[in-house]
């Protein structure tokens, strides 16, 4: 169900979420993989800034072995687009209210005060917002207007949702679905945050997604065919593809090496995400694949990263790549907070 272009309800993912057989965490391991969302998206984010564009044949040449070590100068810089926006919404969450609103007025200060990295889609919408346009309005006429695209910029930050909305399924499709389209209208993009935050919040009750259940309820629920759309798009649908189809997700991330003018869109994030909720590879090795791959490099590990931390922690979090964190105390007192938050 959708009011004024905005997803409300999916039946079915709560379904999906409210029945997934859990086991009740140890809250020290609670603990540790809500910090590891955050802190995870943080290290993605910060790993991938210094190819963020280029080709994957480019960075092999540069970083032959990968990419894996983080400018320790990040710790005293503002933070990137990706996780200033993750923790500004963080914040709003924890606050309280209507969330949209109060996180829409953080990042109308956010780039005001900072606004390293901030895409095309975002800017224009806050423009609109200094200027008086109501949500979801701003938004709305960004979207209408540049052609109906679908970028990357909801779901890169939209996991702090899934920490304090995972007890609450209802609201966690409601707010995911909002706070996206505070700059992201379009419903490939809601659809996105939608599904990796119930991915995300059933790895923190203990439970491994089925991510054929979850592409097969987002469905149900009114979402478009997103492997077809993917096509349509003209970025890769092998993620998409292989859930469809109920066959194996491949281990490795030779499938993200794609035409470059194609980054940046957020059926190719959520599709990063979804593999990094199936691969075998430890955090360490599936970020700096990722990050090999090349394109939207910081975005891609930043929603990999999220879900990585979630599935194994902060604490298989490399310390070299935590000690370039910025305000990483910040990050995991908010962490910590979003696990109390009410839905």
């Amino acid at each position: 169900m959708m009011s004024d272009g905005i997803v409300t309800d999916a039946p079915n993912i709560v379904r999906l979420l409210q029945s997934p057989g859990s086991s009740q965490l140890d809250p020290d391991v609670l603990q540790d993989r809500a910090r590891g969302v955050l802190l995870g998206l943080a290290v993605g984010n910060l790993l991938g800034l210094p190819v963020e564009g280029n080709w994957y044949s480019y960075i092999d040449q540069l970083y032959p072995g990968g990419v894996t070590v983080i400018n320790p100068a990040e710790a005293r810089r503002p933070m990137d687009d990706d996780l200033a926006q993750a923790v500004d919404l963080g914040e709003a969450l924890v606050e309280g209210g209507d969330c949209a609103a109060g996180f829409a007025g953080r990042l109308v200060i956010w780039m005001r005060e900072n606004g390293r990295g901030i895409g095309y889609t975002t800017r224009a919408v806050i423009r609109l917002l200094e200027a008086g346009v109501e949500l979801p309005e701003a938004a709305r006429r960004i979207y209408e207007s540049r052609g109906h695209i679908a970028p990357n910029g909801g779901v890169m930050r939209c996991a702090p949702v899934a920490l304090a909305r995972r007890g609450s399924p209802d609201i966690l499709v409601r707010d995911s679905a909002s706070t996206c389209a505070v700059t992201h209208y379009a419903p490939a993009c809601q659809w996105s945050c939608i599904m990796i935050n119930a991915a995300i919040a059933l790895l923190l009750e203990g439970v491994e997604p089925d991510l054929a259940a979850l592409v097969e309820a987002a469905e149900a629920d009114g979402t478009l065919d997103m492997a077809a759309k993917a096509r349509n798009d003209g970025i890769p649908s092998v993620i998409l593809d292989g859930i469809a189809n109920r066959s194996d997700i491949p281990g490795g991330i030779e499938w993200l090496k794609c035409d470059q003018r194609l980054i940046g869109h957020t059926l190719l994030a959520l599709e990063v995400g979804l593999w990094a909720m199936a691969t075998p590879l430890t955090l360490e090795d599936a970020l700096v694949a990722v990050v090999g791959a090349g394109g939207d490099t910081d975005t891609n590990a930043a929603v990999a990263g999220a879900v990585l931390g979630a599935r194994y922690g902060a604490s298989a979090i490399p310390q070299r790549w935590l000690d370039c964190v910025p305000q990483r105390e910040r990050i995991e007192a908010l962490a910590d907070n979003l696990l109390r938050a009410e839905g």
